[in-house]
């Protein structure tokens, strides 16, 4: 078990002696509630100084000194405490602001590593012979990238991406036909007639994206929660203005574990893959 103090004794008796990791978490505590408090605190102070100066005027011998010492205490702590507490915020929100610099630093180079191989397959795209396989090849490429960007840069543990292309004709569907991350496939296909499918075909058909944080309290028309191991889900069609390749899903395994900051993103590779596929 871990010992949070331990007494020791000295030649005045017992002393109980704490960590010093304990005595940081108890002033961190404190300070944290001195500040969104300070202004209740401070004015108790102010009253206090104000009671024990009115009662200094008629004390006497040895306590007088002791009330006016009081009042002197409470006066400090009165003007002292709003100057903590602003002190206190404006590191706090310095800390903030360095920490949000650097995580917008750290999203920077994983885009740019993430799209900068991206942006050099859409330009051989656009530039590859439709006759010699090429395109194809570097079609694939492109996919395999946009699936390993989602994962990567959805922040969450356990996360999935799917790649359905629509297949036309008289039965519409969409096929599965790669994956990226956790290791199980997904829906094997969405067939439109099917309360699932029809869901799938309407967001490709409105370009609408659909997003499901919790799929145990908000899930599409004919989910089936004991087929699916994932919680979290968020859909984004992959169309142009003249032609519908599909559509690119990210899921995960917890409840909530996405969020809307993600779906954009993956929207924003959905319109990247549409782009390199549109030829």
């Amino acid at each position: 078990m871990r010992k949070t103090s331990e007494a020791r004794r000295t030649d005045s008796g017992l002393t109980l002696v704490v960590p010093g990791r304990y005595r940081k978490w108890t002033m961190s505590l404190f300070s944290s509630w001195l500040v969104r408090r300070y202004r209740v605190v401070a004015v108790s102070c102010a009253v206090g100084a104000f009671a024990f100066g009115s009662l200094a005027g008629r004390t006497k011998g040895p306590w007088f000194w002791v009330v006016l010492a009081l009042a002197a205490v409470f006066t400090a702590a009165s003007v002292g405490l709003p100057m903590f507490a602003e002190r206190t915020a404006s590191g706090r929100a310095a800390d903030a602001r360095q920490v949000a610099e650097r995580s917008k630093q750290q999203m920077r180079l994983v885009v740019g590593r993430v799209l900068t191989p991206l942006a050099y397959l859409l330009g051989e795209i656009s530039d590859a012979r439709t006759r010699t396989g090429e395109l194809d090849r570097l079609q694939g490429q492109a996919l395999s990238v946009v699936l390993s960007a989602a994962t990567e840069l959805v922040d969450a543990d356990g996360v999935r991406a799917c790649f359905f292309r629509a297949i036309g004709g008289r039965l519409r569907r969409l096929e599965l036909v790669g994956y990226y991350g956790r290791a199980e496939p997904g829906t094997i296909e969405f067939v439109a007639g099917t309360p699932l499918g029809d869901e799938a075909f309407r967001l490709m058909d409105e370009d609408r994206d659909g997003f499901y944080p919790d799929l145990l309290v908000d899930a599409p028309p004919g989910w089936v929660t004991d087929a699916h191991r994932h919680r979290s889900l968020a859909v984004v069609p992959v169309v142009t203005e003249r032609e519908q390749f599909g559509i690119l899903t990210i899921d995960a395994e917890e409840c909530g574990a996405l969020r809307e900051q993600d779906v954009e993103l993956v929207r924003l590779l959905g319109e990247l893959l549409a782009a390199g596929l549109n030829r």
